[in-house]
């Protein structure tokens, strides 16, 4: 609600319309398994596109790292800039993820999280835990708490104005994000704000504003990392990560498929140089750029391939990319706006 209540306000602010916010229950919040056992892909998504699709709202606002890689036909989104993508250890007295006590229980409901967990502290217990933020820290840091940390994302703590809850932010070194994390999807059907064979009538001032929302810097980063998803066949709840920014002109990406056990993990840094269209840490809106974003996540997914990826974790058949999503885009509350 935090998250589509502030897209709300910027799209008000753009178009000088009113807007309305369509509460929508989604699968993930109301089945209350594991992720992993929900199968992770499309379950915080799909009944926004359905009421997307049939007009219940006209604007749905996801996080990204929810959606599916495949791109929807009749969809579009677009990214705005992103929120810190790293995780957060949010435990007892201030403690670190390397100061925790032998034993610890530490709880998460992202088996990306819970593996990473484990390569990093064998030595402590990862207790799979579902709910919303609050019901989360309250197993840690309640009167009632039965754990003595849990890792969360800090995009969504910076949220809702959390913040003061983390002992640590996790270096993406040790707990590498999940593709997209921290960034948002602002998705509308793509006949509102293109002219299509429909004859439809594109919506302007929606189609501007979204423009404005989309930050080049955010869709290039988020198009390399969930390219590599793409490229494994991994859904939301494999234990895959990725971060990837611009500077200096390029963008580096760094790409982590890691045992479910914590027993191992692979690791490959890889870069691209995005010649004139960019200058430090920005980039113009263009779609060469969005194939170089794309060729690197490829890349990247196939040298962990290349090194065994897919005997170390659960993935699915390797596929290639052939869809450019030309408009690149946490927590299980979703909103339509």
């Amino acid at each position: 609600m935090t998250q589509s209540g502030t897209v709300a306000r910027r799209i008000e602010e753009l178009t000088g319309r009113p807007v309305e916010l369509v509460r929508i229950k989604t699968e993930g919040d109301v089945r209350t398994g594991s992720l992993a056992s929900l199968g992770g892909t499309g379950v915080f998504v799909t009944a926004l596109r359905e009421a997307l699709l049939d007009g219940r709202c006209d604007v749905a606002v996801h996080s990204l790292k929810d959606l599916p890689t495949t791109p929807h036909p009749e969809l579009t989104y677009v990214t705005p800039e992103r929120e810190d993508p790293r995780d957060a250890l949010c435990a007892r007295d201030g403690l670190t993820l390397a100061t925790l006590p032998t034993g610890a229980r530490v709880g998460t409901g992202s088996p990306r999280r819970a593996a990473q967990v484990r390569a990093a502290r064998p030595d402590v217990e990862v207790v799979d835990i579902r709910g919303n933020v609050g019901t989360r820290l309250d197993r840690a840091l309640g009167p009632d708490a039965d754990l003595d940390a849990v890792v969360l994302a800090t995009a969504g703590l910076k949220r809702v104005d959390r913040t003061d809850v983390i002992s640590e932010y996790i270096p993406v070194e040790t707990m590498a994000p999940a593709p997209g994390q921290g960034a948002l999807a602002v998705e509308v059907r793509s006949a509102d704000i293109t002219p299509g064979a429909s004859g439809s009538i594109p919506d302007h001032g929606l189609a501007d504003a979204l423009a404005d929302l989309d930050h080049p810097a955010t869709r290039l980063a988020v198009l390399a990392e969930r390219s590599v998803l793409a490229r494994l066949e991994a859904g939301c709840a494999a234990p895959v990560g990725a971060h990837a920014v611009l500077s200096d002109g390029g963008l580096r990406l760094r790409a982590v498929v890691a045992a479910v056990s914590g027993a191992g993990r692979l690791t490959r840094t890889l870069s691209a140089d995005l010649g004139p269209y960019a200058v430090g840490d920005r980039a113009c809106a263009d779609p060469q750029l969005d194939e170089i974003a794309r060729d690197l996540g490829v890349r990247a997914a196939e040298a962990l391939l290349d090194a065994g990826a897919d005997d170390l974790a659960p993935l699915g058949t390797p596929v290639s990319v052939s869809a450019v999503e030309r408009h690149s885009s946490e927590g299980p509350s979703a909103e339509g706006a």
